[in-house]
């Protein structure tokens, strides 16, 4: 699907230091723009009805995007309907991002009412429109100023359980995916247990950082430890960021776990 005209709606953010070019490692002062409820794609949901698609780009007002990496976010919720690509930290991290210079993408996904009674077919879902998304930004990557082969997911949460299949997984129903420009994958507090399906990881596959709080009692810390393993025995470049005493969702530590994943994110295109 091409990029539709439409009109965007702004919000200005103002930021307080001077302005540098792309780098990565520092915000710059400059305003940014959110074009909301961009239509990427349509499914048919689990009740039998057609559902469109949408997201939000997150971009640098004043600047003309070119050659820029993005990052398309994948929002948290359990896979349930109470969350959508609005979720508060993923808007955080998004807007925090477009002020480094990434183009950052914030997508919705298909949901369910009780999405644990069909955990194979709710993943599947999901991980279709993920692929629809990043078919989407390569598509339109020109008129986004996007460098397609500089392609970042992240996500928190169910969001990273949806990541975590997404870029180690190779595709479904005997459909092999095209993940091309993928660089890296950014967890937030998301590493699936198996019974959010199996993967195998090997040294082709992107370079992962994860941030996770060790009492989070919704989705395991020893996850991420374990995921971290597998990582490491195919010499896969990877970071954990532990956050001691915290339970899921830390987003008070944002401050400091932002700048450890923009450094992760610019030592990999530097290379």
């Amino acid at each position: 699907m091409k990029l539709k005209i439409f009109k965007p709606v702004f919000l200005f953010v103002f930021l307080a230091i001077m302005f540098n070019s792309f780098s990565g490692y520092t915000q710059n002062q400059k305003e940014i723009k959110i074009e909301k409820d961009v239509p990427f794609g349509e499914a048919i949901n689990y009740k039998g009805e057609k559902e469109m698609l949408l997201l939000d780009i997150y971009s640098l007002l004043e600047i003309v995007a070119k050659n820029r990496p993005a990052i398309m976010w994948m929002h948290g919720g359990g896979f349930g309907p109470n969350y959508d690509k609005t979720q508060k930290y993923i808007v955080e991290m998004a807007t925090r991002f477009a002020k480094r210079g990434y183009v950052c993408l914030s997508i919705n996904y298909r949901v369910r009412e009780n999405p644990k009674d069909d955990k194979a077919g709710t993943m599947r879902d999901a991980l279709e429109d993920a692929m629809k998304g990043l078919n989407w930004v390569r598509e339109n990557s020109e008129n986004l100023g996007i460098d397609k082969s500089k392609i970042v997911i992240g996500g928190g949460s169910a969001g990273g359980q949806l990541g975590n299949n997404f870029c180690y997984r190779d595709g479904i129903k005997g459909k092999k995916w095209d993940k091309s420009g993928i660089i890296a994958f950014v967890n937030l507090w998301g590493s699936p247990d198996e019974s959010w399906g199996k993967y195998i990881i090997d040294k082709n596959d992107p370079p992962m950082i994860i941030v996770h709080g060790t009492e989070d009692a919704l989705v395991p810390y020893e996850n991420s430890l374990q995921i971290i393993k597998r990582l490491n025995r195919v010499g896969v470049k990877n970071e954990l960021i532990t956050i001691e005493g915290a339970g899921h969702t830390p987003a008070s530590h944002m401050d400091e776990f932002e700048v450890k994943i923009a450094n992760f994110l610019s030592d990999i295109q530097s290379k």
